[in-house]
């Protein structure tokens, strides 16, 4: 399932207003669950938090749902934070890949924020950090990975 839903200041906007809820609904049974919330401030700036699963049964009602977040702020730029997001795959990538061409191709700002550090590592790895300049920024490369156990010839 799908929850989505925007909040404007602290408050949630009320149904019928020009920035009023934006919602999707999937229920398969085996999807689970993503949840996506966007909050806009007084200047503008608008924060999409991401939580769940970002995948192949998420993936084109997540892009409709974060494609009118884009489209909708025309005021300032879009942020999505990733530090709820537990799995992102191949669809997930294809999601934040096509978000991001379509937000250049319009004019307007989108950034990655908290993303894990496999999300980071996936992404250098297949080159959609060039998207995303952001998440090559030095703090991020300074993460540790976990080491690997060496054996000492004995």
């Amino acid at each position: 399932m799908i929850r989505a839903s925007r909040v404007q200041g602290d408050q949630a906007a009320p149904d019928g207003e020009r920035y009023g809820a934006m919602g999707a609904t999937l229920d398969l049974a085996r999807a689970m669950q993503l949840e996506l919330a966007y909050q806009v401030t007084n200047d503008g700036r608008a924060t999409v938090r991401v939580r769940g699963e970002l995948d192949i049964a998420t993936a084109d009602q997540a892009y409709a749902y974060l494609r009118d977040v884009v489209d909708n702020n025309q005021d300032g730029p879009v942020t999505m934070n990733l530090s709820e997001l537990t799995f992102c795959d191949a669809a997930g990538l294809g999601v934040l890949a096509r978000l991001a061409r379509h937000a250049r191709r319009t004019g307007r700002s989108l950034k990655l924020t908290a993303a894990r550090p496999a999300l980071l590592r996936i992404m250098r790895i297949t080159g959609m950090d060039e998207a995303f300049p952001e998440v090559r920024n030095p703090a991020l490369t300074m993460i540790a990975w976990p080491r690997q156990a060496t054996v000492s010839p004995g």
